[in-house]
């Protein structure tokens, strides 16, 4: 009888659809014409920081065997690129060093989330 388990490499699998699809949607909703002003002050950053952080996330657990600082750089740099296409090809958008500093934390939050799990859960 067959399990239901999954196995690492499915996981893996997932993880890196999962990431491609997250990194769609961050493009997307980056790429549309503002909304209007904020009830919040500074409410996008905190987007920004938690959307790039899971990005980054979903890299690491995609790409495990990789060192975390390329999940950070690679959502790092993806946020750059997202930041200069904004200046580019949107109406009402410009790029933002803000938003890019928050990607990168986001990001750089995340990794450092995830290594303190891998110090903690063994491979299987």
């Amino acid at each position: 009888m067959p399990t239901t388990t999954l196995m690492p490499t499915t996981m893996s699998h997932l993880f890196k659809a999962l990431a491609v699809l997250a990194a769609l949607a961050i493009a997307y909703a980056s790429l549309q014409p503002t909304g209007g002003t904020q009830s919040i002050p500074h409410a996008d950053k905190v987007l920004h920081l938690i959307a790039y952080g899971g990005l980054a996330g979903l890299i690491g657990l995609g790409w495990s065997r990789l060192p975390l600082v390329w999940a950070v750089a690679v959502a790092a740099a993806f946020g750059a690129g997202v930041e200069i296409a904004q200046g580019l090809f949107t109406a009402g958008r410009t790029p933002s060093v803000a938003d890019a500093l928050a990607n990168t934390l986001g990001a750089g939050l995340a990794a450092w989330a995830l290594s303190l799990i891998r110090r903690r859960v063994p491979p299987n």
